[in-house]
């Protein structure tokens, strides 16, 4: 749920079942409960959260979601959890790690923060017609 939360603001999309989130995370084939490191607050609710790849055909190792609940954000959560993430990788031998970020989040000064750097970068273009004649 705190995921979907977080990848929701600003948009009216409904969050997925839990089904269809399982079926993309926890029961993806070799997913392992090390792919989602979490961090709880005093009352044992989920404050941040990530959801890791550890594909076996490249050679870094990947950040496929990262989220903190809004009311926890600015904490340095977000920075901890990456840095718990790449110990996890390094610790299997990934010697580097990725993540996709788009640039509405204002997520890219925390990757740089933690030492990321951009190697590719996209432009997202569209057009949208209007249905109404």
């Amino acid at each position: 749920a705190l995921i979907d939360t977080a990848f929701l603001e600003g948009s009216d999309r409904e969050p997925d079942p839990f089904e269809d989130w399982a079926a993309k995370t926890i029961a993806r084939p070799g997913f392992e409960p090390w792919h989602l490191p979490v961090m709880t607050g005093p009352g044992g609710e989920t404050v941040a959260a990530a959801f890791l790849i550890d594909p076996e055909d490249v050679s870094e190792g990947w950040v496929q979601q990262l989220a903190v609940a809004r009311d926890h954000r600015g904490r340095g959560l977000a920075r901890a959890l990456l840095s718990e993430s790449f110990g996890r990788f390094h610790s299997r031998g990934r010697r580097a790690c990725g993540v996709n970020t788009d640039s509405r989040t204002g997520a890219l000064g925390l990757y740089e923060h933690v030492g990321m750097a951009v190697r590719l970068s996209y432009t997202h273009r569209a057009l949208h017609f209007d249905d109404t004649d």
